[in-house]
């Protein structure tokens, strides 16, 4: 999906019309798309209550009411104007809505046993100024609503009310969404970082020839983006023609990283996986790995051959390296085969003052990516961070956190939406680091592995918490990489 501004936007949807397309159809488009986001992160029917304004974006989530009730859910909803005062697109589908739908005086509460959606209708991107009292008043109550009670998210109908769609910058009782559901396109001030909090989970909704004049440098990643990559093997396909990974991870006291990311390149594909220990973690090593996992003891990294190898992966949970380690870690770096370089590698990497080349996929979190750039301190937009970086190195990178960026030299910035809170746990980066590896062995670009693995691991994610078995508290790395073939059959059907 394209990035745009609101300007764009306006325009592209008068363009539409003016072609032959009604606006009423285009709501019932948009809002199709998103009452279906809806029950795909929630399957299991709950309680949906609309907070409504007068104007168009109240029409489409009376719209999305009607459809849930079709399939369900229990509806509702609390406006903040009388009807007299509504446009007529939301008083027309309002009409057609049956049975009618139940207004809340009041503060509505959560249902007993099923999740309770809270649908911000109240204000679209043809509104600007300071949000008025009875405006401000139902955000405040959704914000209170959702911090008061665990079964409750919020969904965002295009914009989340009180964020500036072409800034970001949120206003006083701006509400916090846990999904935004962009109609069209992404408005560009939602990338922002002062947007992150209040926008959550971007979902892309698109509309049928929809034609917009989208920001440069700067993209989505879709589950539309990636399909290709996800297509049948050949029936003539072996182990040998997968790839074989070389991974160096692991030490006494941390092996569980070792596991995860080897694990996890098995889901994402590679033929063969081979993780190579110091002497004396192997025996506890190779006890532990899944038998699909070969584990081979050197007595230092020098002894580990390159020549099998179509990719590496380093450095999970390896901790401080002698010298003797450093330079052979060095040497891999410099033969020119596809390196993944992940957590103590890239703190290693900080140390020794590496330029990192472009055969090397860099997967910091923000600590990491500080010291990697100790002269770019100036810099607090994650966006000019990621080009502080490409900068200094030609190596592509995932600059991981909330709305992880991808990208490389001569690149966009990948924007990835998938994924969470619920993530910000112990082994995620090594599971992340697992696939992206698993992809780069099998002769997928870096850049490619990158986007695929930030998406699909985001994915995994989200549907271990749709489906029960896990939530935003108590999700785990396991139940991540447990999800994976969940993630890849989600993105080859072009889900949200």
């Amino acid at each position: 999906m394209k990035i745009c501004s609101t300007e764009n936007m306006r325009i592209a949807e008068r363009e539409l019309i003016v072609s032959g397309t009604p606006a009423r159809t285009l709501m019932q488009q948009a809002s199709a798309g998103i009452a279906e986001a809806i029950m795909q992160f929630f399957p299991v029917p709950g309680l949906c209550v609309a907070y409504l304004g007068k104007g168009n974006n109240a029409g489409d989530a009376i719209t999305v009411l009607n459809i849930l009730q079709r399939h369900g859910w229990d509806t509702g909803f609390r406006a903040a104007y009388p009807r007299s005062e509504w446009g007529e697109l939301p008083l027309r589908q309002f009409a057609e809505i049956s049975p009618p739908l139940l207004e809340y005086q009041e503060a509505p509460l959560p249902v007993t046993g099923r999740p309770m959606v809270l649908l911000d209708g109240l204000l679209g991107i043809g509104t600007s100024g300071l949000l008025n009292k009875e405006i401000a008043g139902l955000c405040a109550e959704m914000n209170y609503l959702r911090d008061r009670c665990g079964a409750v998210r919020t969904v965002a109908v295009d914009i989340p009310t009180g964020i500036d769609p072409d800034t970001g910058m949120p206003q006083e009782h701006a509400v916090e969404a846990d999904f935004t559901m962009c109609i069209g396109a992404v408005k560009q001030g939602l990338l922002d970082d002062d947007a992150t909090l209040h926008v959550g989970r971007l979902v892309c909704i698109e509309l049928p020839g929809l034609h917009v004049q989208a920001l440069p440098a700067t993209e989505i990643i879709t589950s539309s983006r990636l399909t290709k990559f996800l297509s049948a093997r050949p029936y003539t396909d072996y182990k040998n023609k997968r790839g074989h990974l070389g991974v160096i991870a692991g030490s006494e006291d941390m092996l569980g990283a070792a596991r995860l990311c080897c694990e996890a390149a098995l889901r994402a594909g590679a033929g063969l996986v081979t993780l190579h220990v110091h002497r004396t973690a192997y025996p506890v090593a190779a006890a532990c790995m899944p038998p699909e996992i070969m584990v081979k003891p050197v007595d230092s990294y020098a002894d580990i051959s390159i020549r099998p190898f179509s990719a590496f992966l380093l450095g999970p949970g390896i901790g401080s390296v002698s010298e003797e380690d450093a330079e052979a870690i060095r040497i891999i770096l410099e033969t020119g085969t596809p390196v993944l370089l992940d957590a103590d590698g890239l703190n290693l990497a900080a140390a020794m003052q590496w330029k990192l080349g472009k055969h090397i996929l860099a997967t910091p979190h923000h600590g990491e990516i500080r010291r990697l750039l100790p002269e770019a301190d100036d810099c607090a937009i994650r966006a000019d961070i990621a080009d502080c970086f490409l900068a200094e190195h030609e190596a592509a990178l995932i600059y991981k956190g909330a709305r992880s960026i991808v990208t490389q030299r001569g690149k966009p910035l990948f924007y990835n939406i998938t994924g969470g809170p619920a993530m910000a746990t112990a082994g995620q980066g090594d599971v992340l680091a697992g696939v992206c590896g698993g992809f780069i062995a099998q002769g997928e670009s870096l850049l490619v592995s990158a986007v695929l693995g930030t998406y699909l691991c985001g994915r995994a994610s989200e549907l271990a918490i749709s489906s029960g078995a896990a939530t935003q508290q108590s999700l785990t790395a396991g139940d991540t990489l447990r999800h994976l073939p969940a993630a890849l059959l989600s993105t080859a059907r072009l889900c949200y």
